[in-house]
């Protein structure tokens, strides 16, 4: 019985990784970066349409309601700008009803929480500063809004607390997407509005861009998804790829990158520069565990007449010990 039992088990834990492994197999998340336009025509706000702009925000001499009127028929939302629920509730008034509409309200977010209650309204909470436990804070309370809640985070602070692991990982803690604005440079964190910058707030957890050059950020996302496709495929060649009989130390290498890159692949808001490194790493350790023709890495562990004579030698050393001592303690006895 005990003997069946144990089958039993065994059987489990074999399901169990095949089950592992399938899941391992899944396809990829799809590419989930998106990004806002600032505006200063309407003009602009159909150049930003015709990139695929998920929002557009405007400057203060466009009319809101012709802006929702350059919206029609696509699926862009507008953003409006408020520095107080003040402002905000006579922009409210004043907007075509049901456009696609976000607030974003420079105000304290209880404030802003408690002005849209019971209102039909979307917000993006805002956030300027350089405190950690206040940044939390605003994640915190605009994420009881929901899945979709959007927390914009700005600071003039090239090294802020907005841009640390310890605030940007509430993102996902919370079900919050972060937004970072590059629209004015006092609080673009002294970024510029270029690729490198939006890659590297996308490498730190943020998953809405706001730039002014709409037709650039597209050809970054056409990039950061053929980035996504090549590393794609390398994942799928190094599950084709055998490990027995490698080195223990080739195997845990192949083993490490494989894990990053499917990360980044389950991850629909991964980094460009984030992926091709791991792309790379990957490929390399791939192809160690298909070397055959003798070739030596480190920590590989390779038996020679030398290291096989020293070996003996050791293991003389310590028994001629051993039978020194044993000798000796059992004339003391």
């Amino acid at each position: 019985m005990h003997k069946y039992f144990k089958a039993i088990i065994l059987v489990a834990v074999a399901a169990i990784c095949l089950f592992s492994f399938t899941a391992s197999a899944e396809q990829p998340a799809q590419q989930s970066i998106r990004f806002s336009v600032f505006c200063k025509s309407v003009e602009d706000i159909r150049t930003a349409v015709a990139a695929g702009a998920d929002f557009v925000s405007v400057s203060s001499n466009i009319n809101l309601n012709e802006a929702a009127s350059a919206l029609s028929g696509s699926k862009t939302a507008l953003i409006v700008d408020t520095d107080s629920v003040e402002q905000a509730d006579e922009k409210y008034s004043a907007i075509v009803p049901d456009s696609n509409v976000y607030f974003r309200i420079n105000d304290g977010a209880s404030s802003v929480l408690k002005w849209a209650d019971g209102k039909n309204v979307k917000l993006i909470g805002y956030y300027k500063g350089n405190i950690y436990p206040i940044a939390l804070s605003v994640i915190s309370k605009y994420s009881k809004q929901g899945d979709g809640a959007i927390v914009q985070m700005q600071t003039n602070n090239q090294d802020g607390v907005i841009l640390h692991n310890t605030v940007t990982s509430f993102f996902d803690k919370k079900c919050v997407e972060g937004m970072f604005s590059f629209a004015d440079s006092t609080r673009s964190a002294k970024r510029t509005d270029s690729a490198r910058s939006w890659d590297d707030l996308v490498a730190r957890g943020y998953t809405v861009i706001e730039t002014a050059y709409p037709a650039d950020f597209a050809a970054y996302l056409t990039s950061n998804n053929s980035e996504r496709q090549k590393l794609e495929s390398s994942v799928k060649a190094a599950l084709a790829t055998s490990t027995q009989g490698c080195s223990p130390n080739r195997v845990a290498d192949y083993t490490s990158a494989l894990e990053a890159a499917q990360a980044l692949l389950s991850d629909g808001s991964s980094a460009t520069y984030a992926m091709a490194d791991a792309r790379t790493v990957l490929d390399e350790a791939v192809e160690n565990i298909t070397i055959q023709d003798g070739s030596q890495l480190k920590g590989d562990l390779k038996f020679t007449p030398a290291r096989i004579a020293w070996a003996v030698f050791g293991v003389a050393l310590v028994l001629s010990w051993q039978i020194f001592f044993r000798k000796r303690w059992a004339k003391k006895a």
